[in-house]
């Protein structure tokens, strides 16, 4: 490898930390949907509520961990946990529109605000992932 070429501690660290942090703010949701279920009426909507964001936190923790350990498979859980994410901001829009509520949102407005805010994050984490010294880095480790 050439010496002036990076070796993605650069790019793979980060990407670590907004995993991690993105799976902490799912776990929130986790909990959220632990709250709903004891106490909501609608048993399908804090289910899925609570599912998802468990999904979703344990695929970024995993991933975010694995990429500070500079492993392979965290590289491809951090993707793919940044793309469910996005996928469930996307779909609380688009059910939202529709008059489905879910992951909290209870009130009758469309949240595209609050969903643009959340989608910053999964976004870089997904970029910073996806690039080639990333790559490097996982496959060049910590040594």
């Amino acid at each position: 490898m050439d010496p002036q070429q990076s070796r993605g501690g650069g790019t793979g660290i980060p990407a670590a930390v907004l995993a991690l942090l993105g799976g902490i703010f799912h776990l929130v949701g986790v909990a959220g949907g632990a709250v709903l279920l004891a106490g909501d009426t609608d048993l399908g909507r804090a289910l899925l509520t609570f599912l998802l964001h468990l999904i979703v936190a344990g695929t970024l923790i995993i991933g975010g961990v694995g990429l500070i350990l500079a492993k392979p498979f965290g590289r491809s859980f951090t993707i793919a946990g940044a793309v469910l994410a996005l996928l469930l901001y996307v779909s609380v829009l688009v059910l939202a529109s529709f008059g489905v509520y879910f992951l909290g949102q209870f009130d009758r407005t469309l949240p595209v605000g609050y969903v643009a805010l959340l989608c910053v994050p999964a976004v870089a984490t997904a970029v910073l992932a996806s690039v080639r010294p990333t790559a490097r880095w996982v496959t060049s480790g910590w040594s």
